[in-house]
């Protein structure tokens, strides 16, 4: 007997799901949910930009504020960091923004089995984090979720842009 590389796969990708909702159901208990969902957010950050360092390191990419990425780029890395989890997403990258699209999330599914979708605030949760990880790649990121799981819609969709200002680019 053994254990194929896709089952292998398969308990990381459970084992992340399962520690993060293992993890916020534990501290929700001792604490209440409004402190497990301030930790979470935290957390949920930190993890965010451990992985973008990580990537961009591995894409030989330098983050520097000072020279902004372009948009396929940043469109690479957010598929990449949602990818880690089991996200099924792609962004389509165009005219100055990108509309990224998710048609399968780990944590909705989790959320949804377990009977607690209600209860999570998923795209409030997603503005805090994917707001912050897109900051974190380029502060001139703009970032507004335009469908949404949690709202009925068959997937979730973000449009990506930057911000422009009266003298151009923030």
């Amino acid at each position: 007997m053994h254990i194929t590389e896709e089952q292998m796969q398969e308990l990381r990708l459970g084992a992340l799901t399962a520690i993060d909702g293992l993890w916020f159901m534990a501290v929700e208990e001792k604490y209440g949910f409004d402190t497990a969902l301030e930790l979470d957010l935290e957390v949920w950050k930190n993890y965010g930009r451990v992985l973008l360092k990580r990537i961009s390191r591995m894409l030989g990419l330098a983050m520097d504020p000072e020279e902004p990425i372009d948009l396929a780029t940043v469109n690479l890395l957010m598929e990449t960091v949602c990818h880690v989890d089991g996200t099924q997403c792609g962004g389509e990258v165009g005219d100055g923004e990108i509309v990224f699209r998710v048609h399968r999330c780990s944590w909705w599914d989790n959320l949804s089995r377990s009977g607690r979708e209600s209860h999570v605030p998923c795209e409030f949760v997603d503005n805090t984090i994917f707001r912050d990880w897109l900051e974190y790649v380029d502060p001139t990121l703009s970032f507004e979720i335009t469908h949404s799981l949690p709202r009925g819609d068959d997937h979730c969709e973000w449009v990506i842009g930057r911000r422009i200002t009266e003298q151009g680019r923030e």
